[in-house]
């Protein structure tokens, strides 16, 4: 499958490449394109210097290829999964190169990747799935980035920019309705208040009615309401000294996942695949359960209409100060988080959840970052500081009231690392770097039980960890336009506890240990035909110790829910990114990604060691679909109307991907689909603008993922399409 894989990628590249060198005769030289500046390094740089597989994206690539929430992401960043989960729109569980998260929900869950906004760690996976407003610039680095970063970037870094106020103003906004009753608005402004305090201001409001019918009620169901904003004041009076102040805010309201309740095919084995089940968004939920309401302590209020909230409080003051080789800052940050959902996990009304999640989180980080020896030297040295307290509240609804269980659990985390690259000539450049962590975390379970008189329980645990975390690289440009890189790189991922406990506390009593990766990587970045074609490229070689993997099995006849340390896995892949401007105002590019992933050894008792006895599958690492791509264009004609300057665009692109196995239980098989987005816009005057898109073009109704046998399934969007009007100065 690799094989087939990465000879597919190549006729991609190939293609690109052989368009260009038949149109480069005929069209100027002067068209190229354009330079992206990323901070991947914590400096600025261009991408094409950085010697790390950077996938960045400007304010147009992400208004093209219509990625309006973190979830996009997917379908254009190389081995990375934002999957549905379970709980409600706002929570994915999040994977890169086989590291994953599952239960993303849970107050107790730990991602595989660092999630920044704005220089501030989100460590909270509740409302992960970022709604994207003023959002200047994305990057996604892949490998371990800890090093460089604050906390948890096992297998990379997710970074949200957003604008930042200076001397100059701006005004962006625009309206926008689609079918679904779906409706869109923003407004974004910043410039200078005075000679020394600029400031920004930006709102977003969205959503749409429900994809699917509840047939007991015959209501729609699927709804989502959502609204965010952000606002910078930043201070420049000091001659070395730069202060932002930044406070963002978000709410989302939904009726949590429609759940579509379904079985799993009987012949050979119990996997499903999504083409195996009728594909309706119809038939979601009984209305034969009221509201449950249980004061003094009972369960927590589960309503018979699904329902989830997810409010987000983002506060930093980022302070920066210029030496004459050196930098300092410093980044003060508060995030609280308030998330509640309650749904039917089974899709028939049988199986109600509902959880209450509360967490306050409070970061310190300091870099000193400079230069050295003739500019041969840039180093960064850093310390990291995080405490988190936070409280979940879970009731369950087996057919009747269960049981409700609450925790309370803390995480303080320190760190310090550092990094340097050194030029060993014009043309070598070597770098290293070491990052220490500790984790230390507290954990205070409390159930009570309503299926039978059995006594309340209390657990109470916790667990220290410590970790050194080294990298080394070497990097050599050829020339001007093609760097070449090797490194070798630690990754750690905090342990934790097991949130889930239903019917006994078997998985409550046992905690879970970090997880650690040692990732080796090769790649390349080259620019040809004068800057016309680009092409990022990288062999990657993962080897992970200790993988966390959610679970479903039976305990003394109860089903449970553990995280587990499975074993050991290889994950190893090629990651390639290609753009191309083949004639004047018409951009191509690709994404491409093949992975090959194994397990080394199991755990006896983890769900993969059980699959084959369980399901009549031998075990598969999860989330790593042998082969996922991406292709499209843009293209841009300039023309006079009236007068004025105006342009027509018109873009498409489609991403496909294989099946992939969903979990580690190895039950759910999501198999192979595509999606295909488009748009045409006509602009006006370099300030007004009519965008009609479409997403999912061809309309496909397929499930995206299941909940790990209680029935119910999650479908994927239908089409979507919606009118979008513009206006900025």
């Amino acid at each position: 499958m690799l094989k087939r894989s990465l000879f597919t990628s190549t006729v991609i590249a190939s293609g690109l490449v052989a368009t260009i060198a038949i149109t480069d005769q005929a069209h100027a030289q002067t068209i190229a394109l354009e330079e992206i500046v990323v901070t991947a390094q914590r400096r600025a740089q261009d991408l094409q210097s950085v010697p790390v597989p950077v996938s960045a994206f400007t304010v147009e690539q992400l208004e093209n290829r219509q990625i309006a929430q973190g979830q996009d992401l997917e379908r254009y960043v190389p081995s990375l999964k934002m999957t549905n989960n379970i709980t409600q729109p706002t929570n994915l569980s999040p994977s890169m190169r086989g590291s994953l998260q599952q239960d993303a929900s849970l107050a107790v869950a730990e991602s595989p990747f660092g999630i920044y906004v704005d220089d501030v760690y989100v460590g909270r996976l509740n409302g992960n799935n970022t709604r994207l407003a003023d959002v200047e610039r994305i990057e996604v680095l892949r490998g371990p980035q800890g090093t460089l970063y604050g906390r948890n970037t096992l297998a990379g870094a997710l970074k949200f920019i957003s604008k930042t106020p200076g001397d100059e103003m701006w005004l962006d906004s625009s309206l926008g309705y689609g079918n679904y009753d779906a409706y869109e608005a923003s407004v974004s402004t910043g410039g200078p208040l005075s000679d020394v305090i600029s400031g920004s201001v930006a709102l977003q409001f969205n959503g749409h009615e429900g994809y699917g019918i509840n047939v007991a009620t015959n209501e729609n169901i699927g709804e989502e309401k959502n609204w965010a904003g952000r606002a910078k004041l930043r201070y420049t009076g000091g001659e070395n000294f730069d202060a932002i102040a930044h406070v963002s805010y978000a709410d989302s309201r939904n009726d949590s996942n429609v759940m579509v309740n379904a079985t799993t095919p009987t012949a050979g084995n119990a996997q499903y695949t999504t083409n195996s089940l009728v594909p309706t968004f119809g038939g979601f939920y009984d209305n034969n359960f009221p509201d449950q309401d249980y004061s003094g302590g009972g369960l927590l209020n589960i309503p018979n209409q699904p329902r989830g909230d997810t409010e987000q409080l983002i506060a930093s003051l980022i302070m920066t100060y210029e030496f004459d080789q050196a930098t300092l800052k410093s980044v003060s940050a508060f995030v609280g988080t308030e998330d509640y959902f309650a749904t039917d996990f089974s899709g028939f009304g049988g199986i109600l959840a509902g959880f209450q999640t509360d967490s306050d989180q409070w970061t310190q980080e300091l870099q000193l970052q400079g230069t050295g020896f003739d500019d041969k030297l840039n180093y960064i040295l850093g310390a990291f500081y995080l405490n988190e307290r936070s409280t979940q509240d879970m009731s369950w609804f087996f057919f009747a009231p269960t049981s409700r269980s609450v925790y309370d659990t803390g995480t303080d985390s320190y760190s310090v690392f550092g990094q340097a690259d050194y030029a060993v000539t014009d043309q070598l450049t070597v770098t290293a770097g070491l990052r220490w962590t500790r984790d230390e975390k507290d954990w205070d379970f409390d159930i009570n039980y309503f299926f039978a008189p059995i006594p309340s329980e209390n657990i109470v645990d916790a667990i220290t960890e410590n970790s050194w975390t080294p990298k080394i690289g070497l990097d050599y440009a050829v020339n001007d336009d093609t760097l070449v890189f090797v490194s070798a790189a630690k990754g750690f991922k905090a342990g934790g506890f097991n949130g889930i406990n239903i019917f006994d506390t078997s998985v409550a009593q046992s905690n879970y240990g970090a997880e650690t990766n040692w990732t080796y990587e090769a790649g390349i970045k080259t620019e040809m035909f004068d800057n016309r074609f680009r092409l990022n490229a990288n062999y990657f070689h993962n080897r992970i110790s200790d993988m966390t993997l959610n679970a479903q099995v039976l305990v003394n006849g109860n089903l449970t829910f553990p995280v587990q340390n499975a074993g050991s896995a290889t994950i190893q892949g090629i990651e390639l990114e290609a753009t191309a401007v083949l004639f004047e105002g018409f951009n191509a590019f690709t994404t491409v990604t093949l992975l090959d992933g194994k397990f080394r050894d199991l755990d006896p008792t983890s769900a993969p060691a059980n699959s084959l006895t369980a399901f009549g599958v031998a075990a598969q690492t999860p989330q790593t679909a042998d082969y996922a791509f991406a292709l499209g264009f843009d293209y841009t004609y300039d023309f006079s109307l009236g007068g004025n300057d105006a342009a027509f665009k018109l873009g498409a692109d489609i991403y496909h991907t294989d099946d992939f196995i969903t979990s580690a239980t190895n039950e759910v098989l999501s198999s192979a689909y595509d999606r295909i987005n488009a748009y045409v816009e006509l602009e006006y005057d370099a300030q007004w603008a009519a965008r009609f898109s479409v997403s999912n073009l061809e309309d496909d109704e397929l499930f995206a993922t299941g909940s790990r046998g209680l029935g119910g399934f999650i479908a994927r969007p239908p089409q979507t399409y919606k009118l979008t009007l513009k206006y900025s100065m």
